[in-house]
């Protein structure tokens, strides 16, 4: 090897010669990395490994901050440290499925002297800004420090190839290891506890350091599963029930809420804490659940991070896990039974028939392995005579390969971390829609004979994963920004798309696709079709939104709640009130009245909302954490006197702020002639 130069090939070159001796001899992995740790620092050239380690410090530092912990200082921590570096993206799956093993490491080391720098490099220009990351942070309740390589600076220089990426450096500033991949990325932590003992001398950790690194099976599963605050956010997908009840899955809070369309709230499912409990509705568990169907007035949910499919029965008002053992799974032909079936990241669900003897089976878009798997009720005969046994779960199309290639064979296509799924007739035949999302399309399956092909979005080279953006069209002409949802509207014939980069809701017909820009969405995702009235969670902004598909109308939807789940919702928070003042003769238009937004200090939003109707006296507009900096509210309001209506808009400072309360008040003096 070239002494006079060490660079990232040389920095694979030594980390697989230490993987590729431990794959021979497991029992000795101890004395390999201590071997391999010893030889490192004897090295000659190690100036020229510090130089790499501090070159890529010094582009980290350039990045902008997305996420730190209070008194955090991004340059203290490259001194008496060792630094975790994770390259991720919150698009891609397989970043996802390591977040937790990351989450644990900085929970179980952090004290010892282990730090975990979260470094965001996107693939998606909507990636690139600030709030969608925070966004992702929150969602994910990442508790370690996230920076912005919305350039790729520091992707580039290194020249990481995959995600996830994990690069380890001493304390010393040494580089020790590189793992590229999550096959890789997830043996991280059994390599942390020999460099902890070969640095103990020059680690700096606090006194408590030696409580805080928990290794057995009960420590870790407790550190990891820390309970969220008691607040719905981020909803993912909806279905409507057999009884006209809207059921949605709330993927930042873990829980279930059954609704009826007017937004009374009937049933709440899960305690709100991450993890994987069965049981009663009040003990019950999720974790980031996603997709729902309703099967035997049964609700099946994608439990995604527990990679499972859970089961609640409103009889009994109990949930069950029907498929996966709670653990990521590998396999990518299935075959087991029920709870014996390991998955990966199960998405959305849809219940459809065999082809040929019209018995139901469960569909499972199962992004982990890009692949559609199927669950079989009972004996089901399936494409190429395969019978689909009972109560057992097996991949019926994708390699597991990741990729975009079409194919007559369902099995030799691939697929792209497929998300929604749903049922849908073209060309008179009865077809499966999937938002293929790595790939920016949507693809078609023909469930006569499994024939894979594209309808619009991604590229003609199968390997071409970066064809996306937002251009109308058809076929590969039009481009999409990884879609997560479809619905079919059997009436009109129309297919929905949300375009969820886009923050845009598409609609296809004859292969023409459309836009229904008529309200703001920020990462839409699931979508449902109830009659003329479409359903969509409009994830980022914590927004249920309902569209009359008759006449083209938005509301957001208002739940309900009950008083009890009010006093949940408020522990922790503040409420805030606003009034709003107007001249005697005047008064807010009826029906869509305007819409008010609270942001912070850095003019981050908090909340937001829409105004359907004047109050002379103060309304309350939502709850918000005590511990959000509020700045100031902006509003745009409609005015009327008699016919003429004049579009008003500003900033109100709070006028009022306790630690129970914050109120805003909106005063209008006479108003301009300006008229709509």
């Amino acid at each position: 090897m070239d002494t006079t130069s060490f660079n990232t090939d040389s920095f694979r070159d030594l980390t697989f010669d230490l993987l590729s001796g431990i794959a021979n001899d497991p029992t000795k992995l101890d004395e390999f990395i201590d071997a391999y740790l010893i030889k490192l620092h004897e090295r000659n050239d190690s100036d020229h490994l510090r130089k790499y380690t501090r070159d890529i410090y010094e582009k980290i530092l350039t990045l902008q901050t997305v996420h730190t912990n209070p008194g955090f200082q991004l340059k203290d921590t490259f001194h008496e440290k060792i630094v975790v570096a994770y390259f991720w993206t919150f698009s891609n799956i397989h970043s996802s499925h390591m977040m937790p093993k990351l989450i644990g490491i900085d929970k179980r080391y952090s004290n010892a002297g282990v730090t975990v720098i979260g470094i965001h490099s996107p693939k998606y220009e909507h990636e690139k800004h600030k709030a969608n990351i925070r966004h992702a942070i929150e969602e994910q309740s990442l508790p370690f420090n996230v920076i912005n390589d919305n350039g790729l600076q520091v992707w580039k220089h290194v020249g990481c190839q995959i995600w996830p990426t994990v690069l380890i450096f001493g304390p010393d500033a040494l580089p020790l290891f590189i793992f590229e991949g999550e096959n890789h990325v997830q043996h991280t932590e059994i390599f942390l506890q020999p460099i902890l003992n070969h640095y103990k001398s020059s680690v700096r950790a606090s006194p408590s350091s030696s409580s805080i690194i928990k290794t057995s099976s009960e420590d870790i599963v407790a550190n990891i599963t820390t309970p969220k605050p008691a607040k719905f956010t981020y909803p993912s997908h909806l279905c409507v029930t057999a009884n006209g009840q809207l059921c949605i899955s709330f993927a930042g809070s873990n829980q279930l809420i059954f609704c009826e369309i007017d937004g009374k709230v009937i049933e709440l499912v899960g305690n709100g804490h991450p993890g994987m409990a069965d049981g009663e509705i009040q003990q019950v568990e999720f974790d980031s659940p996603h997709g729902l169907v309703e099967y035997n007035s049964c609700i099946y949910i994608a439990d995604t991070n527990n990679h499972a499919i859970r089961v609640f029965d409103p009889n009994s008002r109990r949930v069950l896990t029907l498929i996966g053992t709670g653990r990521l799974g590998s396999d990518k032909i299935g075959g087991l039974k029920r709870s014996q079936q390991p998955i990966a990241s199960p998405w959305d669900l849809c219940i459809t028939e065999s082809p040929f003897d019209h018995k139901t089976v469960l569909l499972i878009s199962m992004a982990g392995q890009h692949q559609i798997w199927a669950y079989a009720f009972e004996e089901t005969q399936w494409w190429n005579n395969v019978i689909l046994q009972k109560n057992a779960c097996l991949a019926i199309i994708g390699s597991g390969e990741e990729g975009n290639r079409n194919d007559s064979e369902p099995m030799s296509a691939t697929l792209a971390a497929p998300r929604g799924i749903c049922n849908g007739i073209m060309n008179g035949q009865p077809v499966l829609f999937i938002a293929d999302s790595n790939s920016s399309s949507i693809r078609v399956v023909t469930l006569q004979n499994g024939n894979v092909t594209n309808l619009i979005g991604g590229d003609t080279d199968p390997k071409n994963l970066s064809a996306f953006g937002d251009l109308d069209g058809s076929g590969f002409n039009a481009k999409l920004q990884h879609p997560l949802g479809v619905a079919f509207h059997y009436s009109s014939s129309q297919l929905y798309i949300t375009d969820t980069f886009n923050n845009k809701l598409k609609r296809i017909q004859k292969k023409q696709r459309g836009e229904l820009n008529s309200s703001k969405f920020n990462e839409p995702q699931g979508l449902t079709i109830f009659d003329h009235f479409m359903f969509i969670a409009d994830k980022n902004n914590s927004h249920i939104k309902r569209i009359d598909l008759d006449h083209g109308t938005v509301i957001r939807c208002r739940f309900d709640l009950s008083e009890t789940l009010n006093e949940e919702r408020s522990f922790g928070s503040k409420q805030a009130y606003l009034a709003i003042l107007l001249p005697d003769t005047f008064q807010l238009r009826d029906g869509n009245t305007g819409t008010w937004t609270i942001e912070d200090q850095d003019g981050f939003k908090i909340c937001d909302g829409e105004l359907t109707r004047y109050m002379s006296d103060q309304m309350l507009l939502d709850y918000i954490p005590r511990d959000k900096q509020v700045a100031h509210l902006k509003y745009e309001l409609v005015i009327c006197e008699d016919d003429k209506c004049t579009m008003m808009n500003g900033e109100a400072q709070p006028v009022n702020e306790t630690d129970s309360i914050i109120e805003f008040v909106i005063k209008i003096d006479q108003p301009e002639s300006n008229t709509n």
